[in-house]
């Protein structure tokens, strides 16, 4: 893995929720950090569910067999697809390096939540840990803060009803 000579912008990463690890949309997300397939972890021995780390870049994945995303009944668990369900962008967090790219409505790690409010709105909710969600048209963005003025991470979800 490696730090790209250019980011993908925040809309790269929002496009490629619900799309295959190798699809166009997901080599645009993963290519440009040296991303391979082979990186992926299994999170679960019973789950078709797999995620890659990149502490030293600050971003993180989730990827889901489509059989499991879509409950499909005839389908053999861990043919694939994978579906990036899920990425994390980490701030300020101990065991990350901050991530350097563009995020989404020009959010930074020193927004507080009042920043984060006159970017994208109020949340739809605020969780337990103090996560801030927002249902977005395409995705679901959360917000976790380490202090006042220092986000921990960013992350961006596949919406599933």
């Amino acid at each position: 893995m490696k730090a790209p000579s250019q980011y993908p912008q925040a809309q790269d990463f929002v496009s490629a929720i619900a799309k295959p690890f190798d699809s166009d949309a997901g080599r645009k997300v993963v290519a440009p950090f040296g991303i391979a397939w082979s990186d992926a972890t299994k999170l679960d021995s019973g789950l078709e569910i797999y995620t890659v780390s990149a502490q030293p870049l600050g971003i993180g994945y989730t990827f889901k067999d489509e059989g499991l995303v879509f409950e499909r009944e005839h389908h053999d668990l861990g043919e694939g697809p994978f579906l990036m369900t899920h990425c994390g962008f980490w701030g300020h967090e101990d065991e990350y390096e901050m991530y350097k790219g563009p995020l989404w409505k020009d959010l930074r790690f020193s927004d507080t939540v009042a920043d984060a409010v006159a970017k994208l709105g109020s949340p739809t909710r605020v969780g337990r840990l103090d996560i801030h969600f927002w249902e977005l048209p395409d995705f679901r963005l959360t917000i976790q803060w380490k202090s006042a003025q220092q986000i921990r991470v960013v992350s961006y979800w596949m919406k599933q009803d």
